[in-house]
């Protein structure tokens, strides 16, 4: 069987694109080990590093010695020193097996983030040559480093492209915003790497653009290659529910509507759709008294009044930027009648509620009411 997998890596190897981007000509690993490793860095510059660290391990199954496939699956840990794992990384690398462009990662890898713009200078002053060490040197804090980095280094420029594909649809370089050349820049990416990365970038650019049309649709590219635990899938929810925020916002007005009519005929029944068991649901009722969590129990608690009439007016939902919360405000006006004395109240408040997304719906999970000029519940 091992020797089966073995075969099947090699063979992966062998059919690498002869257009795949060469970072290191020179590495720690034998021949086919090092193509796997130079794709591997190509997923990593493109933030793809879950598929960075799967070629880095296929790599250390060709070639058990291969250091930068080491290399490779330190520079996607974390550097945080209170839980990070990098810098155990490193350490369980054999430095003397290194290349000279590996070394020179490893030692930017090693060094802190207060000298790390020094030492990166000074490696590609002495590297001048590296496509991979002058690539440690571009940063969004100078977008012209990745123009730099794509003119000098035109076939390891996939993630330079995708990065300058913001630069435009912000308006870092022209001081506007510029879509045609955003778009453009993201077509040379995909033409050097066809990763999920760069539709994810599409998809943003095209939100920043306000064309959620084509945000969700290059989103879901970008799931569809690796759709479980996808961390493209965040952001295909924020897309298609933005797309579809008229709607949300009529099902919500709705919802509230209905909660509240379970509320006036305690249908518990009812009421139990439009809210979790995962989050507790705090309320404040016009009565003015202390917060308290809504339970089943209180819910059904016998009232010593009768609703005469109830009516929502004015529903207003926003949406948080996530798409994932909604604050739903309204104004409520009736009356009710006690039920010993027959004395008719009338009632007007105003109120609020949070609803958030689930997997099985929109619930809510807090309410908020009181007076508005007239009187709430009885205490």
């Amino acid at each position: 069987m091992k020797k089966i997998l073995l075969t099947s890596l090699m063979s992966f190897a062998f059919i690498i694109s002869a257009n795949a981007q060469q970072w290191i000509e020179q590495t720690s690993c034998n021949k086919n080990a090092s193509k796997i490793i130079n794709e591997a860095i190509t997923s990593l510059s493109n933030l793809e590093h879950l598929t960075a660290i799967g070629m880095a391990k296929a790599a250390l199954l060709v070639d058990q010695n291969c250091e930068c496939a080491k290399l490779i699956i330190a520079a996607a840990a974390s550097d945080n020193e209170n839980w990070g794992s990098r810098s155990e990384k490193l350490q369980n690398i054999n430095v003397k097996s290194l290349t000279n462009v590996e070394r020179t990662w490893h030692m930017l890898l090693s060094t802190s983030s207060e000298k790390y713009d020094q030492a990166v200078i000074e490696a590609i002053n002495n590297n001048p040559n590296s496509p991979l060490i002058n690539w440690l040197g571009t940063s969004p804090r100078n977008w012209e480093s990745f123009r730099d980095f794509s003119n000098k280094f035109p076939r390891n420029s996939s993630a330079a492209y995708n990065m300058m594909a913001y630069a435009y649809a912000r308006g870092e370089y022209d001081g506007k915003a510029d879509f045609e050349s955003a778009y453009q820049s993201i077509e040379k990416s995909l033409t050097l790497h066809k990763g999920p990365n760069a539709l994810d970038s599409k998809a943003e650019i095209a939100a920043i653009e306000g064309d959620y049309e084509k945000a969700v649709n290059s989103q879901l590219k970008a799931y569809d290659y690796a759709p479980f635990a996808s961390p493209y899938l965040p952001k295909l929810r924020v897309y298609s529910r933005t797309l579809n925020k008229d709607n949300l916002t009529k099902n919500l007005v709705q919802a509230q509507t209905d909660v509240q009519k379970a509320i006036e005929d305690q249908n518990i029944e009812e009421w139990k759709k439009y809210t979790t068991d995962d989050m507790k649901l705090i309320s404040g009722d016009s009565s003015l008294t202390k917060f308290y969590e809504q339970t089943d129990e209180l819910f059904l608690e016998k009232r010593n009044f009768t609703w005469d009439s109830f009516d929502l007016r004015d529903i207003d939902v926003n949406f948080s930027p996530e798409m994932n919360m909604a604050v739903v405000t309204f104004y409520a006006s009736g009356a009710y009648t006690f039920n010993e004395s027959k004395e008719k109240v009338d009632y007007s408040t105003r109120a609020s509620a949070v609803w958030i997304a689930t997997g099985s719906g929109w619930k809510m999970v807090h309410a908020n009411w009181a007076p508005f000029g007239g009187s709430g519940i009885p205490k």
